[in-house]
């Protein structure tokens, strides 16, 4: 959202100039506004997120149509100097910003989370943040990671990306336009067109699988940008009438608030709805154009002074708010902001930037001459290299940390775990934590770093060794299938099968239950909701359960997350339990009907997500339990409902060796339980007893 130019009192355009117009500024404040509230109270709008897709059609509109008009008057553009405004506008602030999350991840941040977010700052000083999100937040062991506080920067990196591209594809539209002797400005505006046709198109095929790549990548938004500098193009030649004008305002004003009012984040975005919003935020602009006002229109509401300083501010307000959100939530232990704390938020947020219009955005932006244009990318290289080492030296510091932490986590008689249910058994006191919860977010099944965590029979052969462990040369087959739930016991399984003299066959898939059930809602598209979509989950189901019929193994252990987790989770919700029941009964009754066992290991009670910051904030014991009645009772099990009235399948019950009668802590004989709404693998091999037991092997 890097919108930051000056807007002056509408008057009549010099020749050859755009006029500047009052109601972009309100329509910047409008945009923010969307995003800023979308981020304090989702609930009150929830699709307050197409406030960015308004800001990349500005941005497109205001940029591109600056470059056309340059490439109009002089048939070229100068690009050392647009590169040198682009930093003057936007590298100030954004590293102000930048180094005040360092410093504040510093002190309030626990350990476990800086190196996240010092990497997340180095991307985002690189403006590569988009990419980043893309990659990480994808993986599945980090889908219940805090937010970070430069997550939101991953919109200034498309937009910076796009002006790497967009001055270069006009200047190829105007060659070819010298070429073949037509005028320069049409011939740019087909390049942009088709760009724009070709992003859009690209967003609407890869946005219904693929939510976190079409949401952050570059190529998949381009698009809107490419909405704005088309409209900023045309409108040089457009003269619409006083009603026309009139209907484009408040059609646009009304699907830009319809957006935000009725948009959820389980529908498929962007993609083609996201035309709704931008096609929208055009409109409104088209419907600005104009020497003289017309009465009833929107922009003398959207030129109001209140508007036009708070878009004045807007970009700074969009670099503040959401680190001011995440760290004042940090420092109140809390995911949820109570209204007082909101208010201070949202005081704090305009506060801030304001100063940060007033003495750092300001004294940059004012115009250089030529001659100073070396001493800009200096400035540029400078401020970038600042902040990404001012990052780099605290990250490499915690990450090592870290890695001495985890080196350190080994099971002994002080760390009984799960034994310690056992009254016979004794957990002495005064000995720390096991894994330490700076590190037990990463200390997860190393079936996971074998690819065995997704298990896809169109990659992975049904039959054969891949995704197979325990004793080499057994006899009898145990298989493994279900979701990261299932998953998360593989260690103990292993190890009991190995003892056994069992052959263990892994089948498991994060986020897909073994279920013919299908859920009524998609996948979330941001980045923390990123799990195969269903439908690959059925699919690959049916491959599944072939190749266990075919292969007839002695026994199939299987489990999966509650209902109520995957809806709190994915948004995946059920239209009612009994549809659940029959699902799981469509996938395990042919099996046992085949005279092959199953066991269903019961779903484990559910910790708040925020367990290990919990845990570094307030080490006392009993600081982080939860009541059992909420990690519980609150959650249902129809695949074990569902076995427990199956002929030839069982249920196994681990709740009580990871709860007590009315709580569930948060550590147990000396280990951490929890890395977030899984169990840590060093509390699941002090379960390999309890489960040995439970499966007679």
């Amino acid at each position: 959202m890097a919108l930051v130019d000056t807007v002056r009192p509408t008057r009549p355009a010099a020749r050859g100039r755009t006029p500047h117009r009052h109601d972009i500024q309100g329509l910047r404040a409008l945009a923010v506004g969307l995003v800023l509230v979308y981020h304090l109270r989702p609930e009150w709008l929830p699709g307050g997120f197409v406030g960015v897709d308004a800001f990349f059609v500005l941005s497109g509109y205001l940029i591109i149509g600056a470059l056309t008009a340059e490439l109009r008057r002089t048939g070229t553009l100068n690009l050392v100097d647009f590169y040198a405004r682009r930093i003057r506008r936007l590298l100030p602030a954004a590293t102000a910003v930048l180094l005040a999350v360092v410093a504040a991840t510093a002190v309030l941040l626990p350990v476990g989370r800086r190196p996240g977010v010092l990497r997340e700052v180095v991307a985002s000083a690189l403006n590569v943040q988009n990419w980043q999100l893309a990659l990480f937040s994808a993986d599945y062991a980090n889908a219940t990671a805090s937010a970070s506080p430069v997550q939101h920067f991953w919109s200034l990196a498309v937009e910076e990306q796009f002006y790497l591209v967009i001055p270069l594809l006009l200047l190829a539209g105007a060659a070819v336009a010298g070429k073949r002797g037509g005028r320069v400005v049409p011939s740019a505006f087909v390049a942009v067109l088709l760009l724009t046709a070709a992003s859009l198109a690209l967003s609407a095929v890869v946005t219904p699988d693929h939510h976190v790549a079409a949401y952050f990548a570059t190529p998949t938004r381009m698009w809107e940008l490419g909405i704005g500098g088309l409209t900023a193009m045309a409108a040089h030649r457009l003269h619409f009438g006083p009603a026309v004008r009139l209907l484009l305002g408040w059609a646009g004003l009304l699907a830009l608030l319809v957006s935000a009012v009725k948009f959820r984040t389980d529908l498929p975005f962007p993609g083609w709805i996201a035309l709704l919003p931008t096609v929208g935020t055009a409109a409104l602009l088209l419907g600005g154009l104009g020497a003289r006002p017309v009465p009833g229109e929107v922009s003398p509401l959207l030129g109001l002074r209140p508007l036009r300083y708070l878009g004045d501010i807007s970009y700074s307000l969009y670099l503040w708010h959401w680190p001011v959100i995440v760290f004042l939530l940090e420092a109140a232990g809390t995911d949820r902001l109570t209204d007082a704390q909101l208010v201070f938020a949202g005081a704090l947020s305009l506060a801030l930037a304001a100063l940060s219009k007033r003495f750092v955005e300001d004294p940059f932006r004012s115009r250089r001459p030529a001659s100073r244009l070396r001493k800009t990318y200096l400035l540029g290289v400078a401020l970038v290299v600042v902040t990404t080492a001012s990052a780099c030296v605290p990250w490499h510091s915690a990450q090592t940390r870290l890695d001495d932490l985890t080196s350190a986590a080994v099971l002994d008689a002080a760390h009984p775990g799960a034994l310690a249910m056992d009254p016979a058994v004794g957990t002495p006191t005064g000995v720390p934590a096991i894994p330490d919860p700076a590190v037990a977010a990463k200390d997860i099944a190393s079936v996971w770093a074998d690819g065995c965590g997704q298990y896809d029979p169109a990659r992975h052969p049904v039959s054969g060794d891949t995704c197979a462990y325990g004793a080499p040369n057994a006899t009898r087959t145990m298989v493994v299938v279900g979701d990261s739930h299932m998953t998360q016991f593989a260690t103990a399984l292993i190890d009991i099968a190995e003892d056994a003299g069992w052959r263990v066959k892994l089948m498991v898939h994060d986020g897909c239950p073994f279920s013919a059930a299908a859920p009524v809602m998609s996948p979330r598209p941001d980045p923390a909701h990123q799990v195969a979509p269903f439908a690959e989950c059925q699919g690959q189901d049916d491959a599944k359960l072939a190749a266990i019929l075919a292969d007839k193994p002695d026994l199939v252990v299987t489990a999966a997350m509650s209902p109520e987790s995957y809806e709190n989770d994915l948004n995946w919700v059920w239209p009612s339990r009994q549809q659940l029941v029959d699902g799981y009964r469509a996938r395990l009754a042919p099996i046992t009907q085949a005279g092959i066992p199953v066991a269903v290991i019961r779903d484990t009670p559910r910790a708040d997500d925020n367990v290990l910051d919990c845990l570094q904030r307030n080490p006392a014991p009993g600081s982080c339990d939860k009541p059992r009645a909420k990690a519980v009772d609150a959650f249902t099990d129809p695949l074990a409902d569902t076995a427990a009235t199956l002929p030839g399948a069982r249920v196994v019950d681990l709740t009580d060796w990871i709860c007590r009668p009315d709580t569930c802590p948060a550590v147990v004989g000396n280990v951490v339980v929890y890395r977030d709404n899984h169990l840590t693998d060093t509390y699941v091999r002090t379960l390999t007893a309890p489960l040995r037991a439970a499966l007679a092997l």
